[in-house]
């Protein structure tokens, strides 16, 4: 075999006149045993190294929405816009590391300075989650931690699988590929993994919170610092290729030259890129110079085939105009429709939930699923009936991403019906709450409107039961407060119990969602928070009101009765946050839970009018579903500076009010009435419960979701890859990565303009942008799109067929792998399998 390549050498250099680099000869490894001898055991760092930094991402960012919306207290139009934002930064820094580590420092000191500033980011997150919500490093040091994670794990991207690559020599491409595979599964491992543990983190109760964010960004930073350190286990024995010149700087400069020489000059080219070569000069440029000896031919031009590289590269980024699209409906997944999910009802059972944030971890066993599925039963027989291209497999993948949102649409409308329906900015929403035992009210209003309200019952908004509150509107467009007088007659009672009870009542309106009490102490008005938990486990939002005489103004605790420690005499214990919910008067800090004192004596009342009844409205807060029992609380249960006292140290006097609520998302407002050492306890439901399940729901969506993310995410990597001259793959890979970073930037776009109110009507637009979107594009594969097909690292196109398959010469495998993964990759969990599949495709396979 040497002789033979030794005379075919010496051929050519008779032929040709020139002198070639003499030929090495290097054995393939292929058995086992003889790759396990002559395995890089560096790769081993590099690919626990990988592991670690995906963990790391996909744990902080699973919880990462909960934590805008519950710590940062950002709206869900906010929380969107910065996760996507947040998204956006790491889909665009993978190029500015790419240029860093090929044209300057090289990949290894590029991962290693990348990954100090990375674990710097996750370590900044994890402290200032510890904070309380209400400290003034929010939002600050969160937002600052987060960017430099986003310049962080978009600068090692590019660098991690291509130093992976580098650590192989020419005879290694069997180990090369297997290398691959365990990387990729070691991505998929780690992603997988946390997107399911990093949620039960954030769920535990710890610090005194009924949630711990800083276990669930605190692991992710110890992962990163274990990430450098491993990598930096290997870092003596590595092999560290010296960086080279960039191929984005040598094709930016290459399409502004032809731009200028086409400006300057009068001729016609076919292409205007074929003006680069006017003012090129092979006899002077060593790349065309070394090119001639590689090829044993001196009259080929190395700038000539590049050029026509790049045509070929603009001719499949065209192609690359419609995945915008999809990535923004894609990347919903994590913020929009981890909103949606908090909407859901999340049990499985009586005892097990389902949490919104761990539906990503389903998503990627479903794929581990489909993957068998699509290549041993849909694939073979499809191909049966027509040629499968990757063209065709992503035009299929766009319109599943339509039926995805469609049905994601469908489903909205059903939570739709369990969500506040909330007034306009002139009208209020009044619901009369009717706190006798024995006597109806008839309320009667300025319009002569008149409303029978039953004994212990309250009125609703539901557009699940179709129950309505009153609807006020106010006087004039302009007024932003308002009063409207109402009789109220009292039928059935008792004779002479409820004499004393006002027949007038002034309501103070604004703009917003009331209730109007009738107490047996009096009449009382309050205004209610329809907002549901955004927690994300399941809670139901309570808020209290003490109608009592005398009114009590002290401490109350809700305590779990069927908590797994309960214990009669010392029943609240405030060191278990989850069995444990306190409404504190006074805090350390100066603030309190109470909303309002009524009366309000800034506010205008009419004399005639009996409006006078003291309360306390508490705030409302998210408590899990249970058994609970409510408690006057004689202590302080927090103390700034102190430790949380053991339930043995706390003293409470039960109310004798005890509530079993196991529904998910409702809004309560608990009213005790009577006296305040027996008080009575009424209920007002002011939003309904969630109803939707969150299994069946997210089932059929994720199954249209994970199928095009098949179709589309697979093949469109698949197909960027193949159709991109060798010299092009890495800039292909890393402009496909942009593609994420412009998709992301529509949500934040659409978002931030607000034009939805309604969250099905913004899933049906998505939906028809992307059927609009990929119907244009099936008409470009059509009419536009043809086939090319490279068959050696000369870049020479062998044939150009618009129905005819890509043929690859696998001797090439080891160094197209190399280039393709130095700008990076998307979709890590899963590119794995796309990459090893590339090396099994011959020219009588599907492609």
């Amino acid at each position: 075999m040497v002789d033979e390549k030794r005379l075919c050498v010496e051929g050519i250099e008779m032929q040709q006149g020139i002198t070639l680099p003499h030929v090495k000869t290097t054995k393939t490894h292929t058995s086992w045993g003889d790759m396990l001898r002559h395995w890089p055991k560096t790769t081993f760092c590099i690919v626990s190294n990988e592991f670690c930094e995906r963990f790391s991402y996909y744990g902080m960012r699973t919880v990462l929405i909960l934590y805008l919306l519950n710590v940062l207290k950002f709206t869900e139009s906010q929380s969107t816009i910065f996760f996507n934002s947040f998204t956006v930064l790491c889909y665009m820094t993978p190029l500015l590391g790419s240029i860093i580590a090929d044209g300057y420092i090289g990949k290894f000191w590029t991962i290693f300075f990348v990954s100090i500033l990375y674990a710097c980011g996750q370590v900044i997150l994890a402290v200032a989650s510890i904070n309380n919500k209400e400290s003034s490093i929010h939002p600050w040091m969160d937002l600052a931690g987060l960017i430099i994670i986003g310049f962080g794990t978009g600068g090692i991207k590019p660098c991690v699988s291509a130093f992976g690559g580098d650590q192989f020599e020419i005879g290694q491409e069997r180990m090369l590929s297997l290398f691959f595979s365990m990387f990729y599964f070691s991505i998929n491992a780690g992603s997988m993994i946390s997107t399911f543990i990093s949620p039960i983190f954030r769920s535990q109760p710890c610090l005194g919170q009924d949630s711990c964010y800083p276990l669930a960004f605190g692991v992710p930073a110890v992962l990163m610092i274990l990430a450098t350190c491993l990598f930096m286990a290997g870092s003596f024995w590595y092999k560290k290729p010296p960086p080279k010149e960039n191929i984005f700087a040598e094709v930016s400069r290459a399409m502004v030259q032809a731009f200028i020489n086409k400006y300057r000059s009068k001729d016609k080219e076919e292409h205007w890129l074929d003006h680069y070569l006017d003012t090129h000069m092979c006899e002077s440029d060593p790349k065309c110079l070394d090119y001639q000896v590689e090829i044993g031919n001196k009259n080929v031009c190395q700038k000539k085939s590049f050029i026509n590289d790049i045509k070929s590269l603009l001719r499949v980024l065209i192609m690359f105009l419609p995945v915008p699209m999809f990535w923004a409906l894609y990347d919903q997944q994590g913020s929009i429709w981890l909103i949606q999910g908090i909407q859901m009802d999340c049990r499985l059972s009586s005892t097990m939930l389902l949490l919104p944030d761990q539906m990503q971890t389903l998503n990627a066993v479903l794929i581990l699923l489909f993957i068998p599925l699509f290549e041993t039963i849909v694939y073979p027989l499809t191909s049966k009936c027509f040629i499968i291209t990757p063209l065709r497999k992503m035009v299929v993948g766009g319109l599943l991403a339509s039926l995805s949102f469609l049905v994601t649409g469908l489903v909205q409308l059903s939570v739709n019906k369990t969500l506040p329906t909330l007034p306009a900015s002139d009208e209020a929403y009044v619901s009369m709450w009717n706190q006798l035992d024995t006597c109806s009210v008839v309320v009667t209003f300025p319009n002569l409107d008149q409303y029978t309200i039953k004994a212990n019952v309250s009125m609703i908004d539901s557009r699940k039961t179709k129950e309505t509150s009153i609807h006020i509107k106010a006087p004039s467009t302009k007024a932003t407060a308002w009063t409207v007088p109402i009789t109220l007659e009292y039928k059935g009672c008792t004779p002479d119990k409820y004499q004393n009870l006002p027949r007038k009542f002034d309501v103070q309106l604004i703009s917003g969602i009331f209730f109007v009490a009738i107490s047996p102490n009096g009449v009382y008005q309050g205004k209610a928070d329809p907002s549901k938990p955004t927690q994300g486990t399941g809670e139901f939002s309570l808020g209290i009101v003490s109608a009592t005489s005398p009114v009590y103004n002290g401490n109350l605790a809700m305590c779990r009765m069927d908590a797994g420690d309960f214990d009669p005499m010392h029943p609240c214990n405030p060191r278990s946050p989850s069995d444990f919910y306190y409404w504190e008067t006074n805090y350390d800090d100066g603030t309190d839970d109470r909303a309002i004192r009524i009366p309000d004596n800034s506010s205008t009342v009419s004399k005639e009018s009996q409006n006078n009844m003291p309360c306390e409205l508490i705030n409302s807060s998210p408590v899990k579903p249970g058994r609970w029992h409510l408690y006057y609380l004689d202590d302080t249960p927090k103390n700034i500076g102190f430790k949380t006292p053991p339930k043995s140290n706390i003293t409470v006097k039960s109310t004798g009010i005890g509530m079993e609520i196991h529904e998910q998302g409702a809004v309560y407002v608990l009213a005790l009435t009577g006296s305040m050492d027996k008080p009575a306890k009424h209920i007002n439901q002011v939003v309904p419960s969630n109803s939707v399940s969150i299994l069946l729901a997210n089932s059929s969506k994720s199954s249209s979701l994970l199928q095009q993310k098949f179709f589309f995410l697979l093949l469109g990597y698949e197909f960027a890859y193949s159709q991109s001259a060798p010299s092009m793959k890495a800039l292909v890979q890393a402009l496909w990565l942009l593609t994420t970073a412009v998709g992301d930037s529509i949500i934040v776009l659409i978002t931030a303009l607000n034009l939805f109110s309604n969250m099905a009507t913004e899933f049906f637009a998505y939906a028809g942008a992307m059927f609009v979107v990929i119907f244009v594009f099936a008409l470009m594969s059509i009419f536009y799109y043809e086939y090319n097909f490279y068959t050696n690292e000369n870049f020479d196109i062998l044939s150009v067929d618009d129905k005819a398959e890509s043929v690859r010469d696998p001797s090439n495998s080891i160094a197209n792998r190399m280039r393709s993964f130095s700008l990076g990759h998307h979709d890590e969990e899963y590119a794995w399998e796309v990459e090893s599949r590339l090396d099994d495709h011959t020219a009588d396979e599907r492609f």
